[in-house]
């Protein structure tokens, strides 16, 4: 069941008004996670306000659980949020804080307020302030507030931008798990490339007004539908080839391929950095010449050059020396050919 659809949703950028949009649509399922992301001026803040009712648009329609919200505001909408910096009150507890707002007896409302806290993992700490916890239990508590409302699906607003570096990827996949389990969908806005990768079903990826993709992370990564998308989670290498009945030959040699008789004169060899196999000799070997490493513990990215300067990044093993000059043998794992025109 669709949760959340989106028809030709529309948004003329005025100069006092947020980015632009152009007929945006697409659905959330049922318990589904899907991130909306993008560079500043996507028009990806503008649409989650428009979602949250915060917001009105120029064409369209927006249901929320099968009914058209059209340009209705916020109330009409049972929407959990969660804000950037999490929006708690620092004068109330953590029990206090996720009360708030909620209706109907003193007894509901407290018993919402602690199987929600229960369900994030802050019983014991029900009593606190939120300057009293750390980062990640305060999200926690802005979560239970938001479940606790019991909301048709939920909003998140860069939801780990304040986190330490070193939980993240943990406490990430813990939220994760908890969500799946109360089974609620959700959409987050989030500018952070390996959030929307790790975190969601479903990643959708905005420029300049326009959805340009919406899969999931595995087609996004692999199967990119044009060069922004593939270069928005990091650099794709494209070289361009010429095409014979044998293979392509490339300023870094040549690769034996049969999907070369596809193709009539010039071609596009398209590959990530971790889709390169560093050799150790000339044999069935493309060759370049180390300009640049860049070392970052797990591994090493190196820019091989070709003669004529052109670039490819390369990622490697953190062990292996490289000397800049030096020449590198190189195949490739897998590749995509595109026509070069």
């Amino acid at each position: 069941m669709s949760i959340l659809r989106l028809e030709n949703v529309q948004r003329v950028n005025t100069i006092d008004s947020g980015s632009s949009l152009s007929r945006i649509s697409f659905e959330a399922e049922e318990g589904e996670i899907l991130a909306l992301t993008g560079e500043t001026g996507s028009g990806v803040g503008t649409l989650l306000r428009i979602i949250a009712g915060l917001e009105r648009f120029d064409a369209g329609n927006v249901y929320l659980a099968g009914k058209n919200h059209g340009h209705k505001n916020n109330s009409a909408r049972k929407i959990g949020m969660v804000f950037q910096g999490n929006a708690l009150f620092p004068n109330l507890t953590l029990f206090e804080n996720v009360k708030f707002g909620l209706e109907g007896s003193k007894k509901t409302i407290e018993d919402k307020a602690k199987s929600c806290l229960i369900l994030v993992g802050l019983k014991r700490d029900a009593e606190k302030y939120p300057s009293e916890v750390k980062a990640e239990d305060q999200f926690r508590t802005a979560l239970a507030r938001a479940i606790a409302s019991q909301p048709d699906f939920l909003l998140l607003n860069e939801p780990f931008s304040g986190l330490r570096p070193m939980k993240k990827n943990q406490f990430i996949s813990e939220i994760r798990e908890l969500i799946k389990k109360v089974g609620i969908t959700t959409v987050l806005d989030t500018s952070d490339k390996e959030v929307a990768l790790s975190f969601a079903d479903r990643v959708a990826i905005f420029h300049k007004g326009y959805l340009q993709q919406l899969a999931v992370p595995q087609i996004i990564y692999q199967d990119p539908v044009n060069s922004y998308v593939a270069n928005f989670f990091g650099k794709r290498n494209e070289v361009l080839a010429t095409a014979t009945n044998d293979g392509f030959y490339t300023s870094f040699g040549f690769i034996d391929d049969e999907r070369s008789k596809n193709y009539s004169n010039k071609a596009k060899i398209l590959f990530r950095p971790e889709e390169v196999k560093v050799k150790k000799s000339l044999r069935q070997a493309l060759i370049g010449t180390v300009r640049q490493c860049s070392y970052f513990g797990d591994h090493q990215m190196v820019t091989l050059e070709d003669d004529l300067g052109k670039s490819i990044l390369v990622k490697s093993s953190p062990n292996r020396v490289y000397n800049t000059g030096s020449n590198v043998f190189f195949t490739l794992k897998t590749f995509k050919v595109e026509d070069a025109y």
